[in-house]
């Protein structure tokens, strides 16, 4: 192999996990999604409750990422259900 297939080769693999990661979407859409699957509410009243609780525990937990805040609630939903 030449290192112009190599290149390309790669390219095509960088390419990919790429588009993969797009597609996926980033982890906040993610836990957004399971938020949301998770809740019983209709989908306005769901928002404005994980709003609620964002904001409560970014003042009860300042300086935390936005994937930080949604894992606690999901895990909290989580925890409560038991």
């Amino acid at each position: 192999m030449d290192g112009s297939t190599a290149l390309i080769i790669l390219g095509l693999v960088g390419f990919a996990v790429v588009v993969g990661l797009v597609l996926r979407g980033s982890e906040a859409q993610r836990l957004r999604r399971a938020w949301f699957r998770n809740t019983p509410l209709p989908r306005v009243q769901a928002e404005e409750s994980l709003a609620r609780h964002v904001m409560a525990l970014k003042e009860r937990f300042p300086g935390q990422e936005e994937t930080w805040y949604l894992k606690k609630i999901l895990s909290d939903l989580q925890r409560d259900r038991r």
